[in-house]
């Protein structure tokens, strides 16, 4: 009977977890409102999602809100990049949609080809801001990197999200005050298992 209302027992650590979940979603919300800061948020996000993931987080405002201040500036100059990329690449996907070239055909199938790349390098480049430290450019780098030489869990990381996507379409957001949460939490562990193959080995036992 002690065992059942015992806090340590796996249903109270789901329970557990699953609320800060939920908190974690909405500091999200509040910190991404200005919109030039989704990237500092996302970053920060992640940081905690990853450590949850290997339950060895903290107080979760606390490393929100640490990682946030850490990582605003280099995460705001991604996110603006991304911001200008995606733009050109949707400018670019319209243009030769309503094209009567006869080389529209081609030049959709290299947008949605380019456009695919960027979305999955883009599923690496919070979470790696997040654990790593490196320049703007590195990061990119090593986001593309990855998402190549994992492309077996690169895809099941972009069905996941299209999966998040498709549940806020259909529920017209009502599920939005998780499930940017649970989706970062739900990766965490797929990046988690990624990147401990690029941390050094004196430094895994902290990892």
């Amino acid at each position: 009977m002690d065992k059942l209302f015992d806090l340590d027992n796996p249903f109270f650590r789901f329970i557990s977890k699953l609320v800060d979940v939920v908190w974690l979603n909405i500091l999200w919300l509040i910190f991404s409102i200005p919109v030039v800061t989704i990237g500092a948020s996302t970053t920060a996000m992640y940081s905690v999602t990853m450590k949850m993931a290997r339950d060895k987080e903290g107080y979760l405002f606390q490393g929100f809100w640490k990682s946030f201040k850490e990582n605003f500036k280099q995460a705001t100059i991604i996110w603006i990049i991304l911001l200008i990329v995606g733009t050109i690449l949707g400018t670019d996907i319209y243009y030769f949609y309503h094209s009567t070239s006869k080389y529209a055909k081609f030049g959709m199938a290299a947008m949605i080809a380019l456009s695919s790349l960027a979305l999955c390098t883009t599923a690496y480049i919070f979470p790696l801001q997040a654990q790593f430290e490196n320049s703007v450019k590195q990061t990119i780098k090593n986001a593309f990197i990855i998402c190549v030489r994992h492309l077996p869990w690169t895809v099941l990381l972009l069905a996941i999200y299209i999966a998040a996507a498709i549940g806020l379409y259909i529920t017209a957001f009502l599920i939005g005050i998780f499930v940017f949460g649970l989706t970062a939490f739900l990766t965490s562990f797929i990046y988690n298992k990624i990147f401990i193959r690029y941390i050094p080995d004196e430094m895994k036992n902290e990892y």
